[in-house]
């Protein structure tokens, strides 16, 4: 093998790579692979600082605030009216992935 294909190679192999790390990160930050509680999910996020946000999540019919930081979460409010969901739909690939990757992992 010469210098210009183990060159080659190499950049085959670090895009490959670069794509995978890229793949994952995408899965990660839309929650593929999450969880399908039905009983509990996340209405609305609101970031306030690196680690610190506002979250309201539903919890059965009903929905709360709470205030997350990177030491622990404390419930602000229950909510007397609740909040529309509005986390966006997952488009038809990521629903057919992730319901391929909960057959994979069941077997």
């Amino acid at each position: 093998m010469n210098d210009l294909d183990m060159l080659q190679w190499l950049l085959s192999l670090l895009v490959v790579i670069s794509v995978i790390v890229m793949l994952a990160f995408l899965a990660k930050k839309t929650r593929v692979f999450g969880s399908n509680n039905q009983q509990l999910h996340v209405v609305a996020t609101l970031p306030l600082g690196p680690k610190e946000r506002i979250m309201v999540v539903q919890v059965g019919s009903e929905q709360v605030l709470l205030g997350i930081t990177g030491q622990q979460i404390n419930l602000l409010k229950e909510l007397e009216r609740p909040l529309e969901n509005s986390q966006p739909e997952l488009n038809p690939f990521a629903t057919k992935l992730a319901q391929m990757m909960k057959q994979h992992n069941e077997k």
